[in-house]
C-alpha cells in the first residue's frame, strides 16, 4: 500500500497538463474566437450602412443646395441592382451626369466596395417616378419618398427635402 500512495504522489507531482485539459482550451479558445467574429461582422455591418446613409443624405443636401445655387434641375437616379447611384444636372436643356460630383467616380457613387461590400439599396420609392429624386431649380423637392438600406429607411419630405433615419 505504501508503494501505490508514493506512485500516485509522484504521478501528480509531475508539472504539465493532460491530453483532456490542452482539448478543453483549445476548444474553448475557438468558441472565444467565433463569438469574437460574429461581433466583430455585426458591427462591421453596421458601420458601412452608417456610412452609407452618412453618404447618401449629404449627397441629398448637396444637390439641394447645386439647384438652389445654380437655378438648375438636379437629380439623383438610384440603381438598386448595381448598389449605387448618380448625380445628373439639366444645365443645357437635357440630363447629363455632373462629374466632378464630390467622392464620385465621374457622377457615380457606388457602394459596390470592398470598403460598403454589407450595404444593400434594397428598395427607393419617390412616388410616381421610383428611383429618382428630383430637385427643382429652387431647391425644392418634386416628390418625397424613401430609400431603403439593409435595416434603415431614409425618409425624404415632399418639397422642402429634409431627410431622417429610421
Amino acid at each position: 500500500m505504501q508503494k501505490l500512495k508514493k506512485f500516485i504522489l509522484q504521478q501528480s507531482s509531475e508539472p504539465g497538463f493532460t491530453l483532456i485539459e490542452l482539448i478543453l482550451t483549445i476548444l474553448l479558445i475557438g468558441i472565444f474566437t467565433a463569438i469574437a467574429m460574429i461581433r466583430t461582422q455585426t458591427g462591421l455591418t453596421n458601420i458601412q450602412e452608417q456610412i452609407a446613409i452618412d453618404q447618401i443624405t449629404s449627397d441629398i443636401d448637396l444637390a439641394r443646395s447645386m439647384a438652389f445655387a445654380k437655378h438648375e434641375t438636379i437629380k439623383i437616379v438610384f440603381d438598386t441592382s448595381n448598389e449605387s447611384y448618380t448625380i445628373y444636372t439639366d444645365a443645357s436643356g437635357t440630363f447629363t451626369t455632373i462629374s466632378d460630383f464630390p467622392n464620385s467616380d465621374n457622377g457615380v457613387i457606388s457602394f459596390n466596395s470592398p470598403m460598403l461590400n454589407s450595404v444593400d439599396i434594397e428598395d427607393v420609392d419617390f412616388g410616381d417616378v421610383v428611383n429618382e429624386l428630383k430637385f427643382l431649380p429652387l431647391g425644392e423637392l418634386y416628390s418625397g419618398g424613401t430609400i431603403n438600406l439593409n435595416t434603415k429607411e431614409i425618409s425624404i419630405e415632399t418639397v422642402s427635402g429634409k431627410w431622417s433615419v429610421e
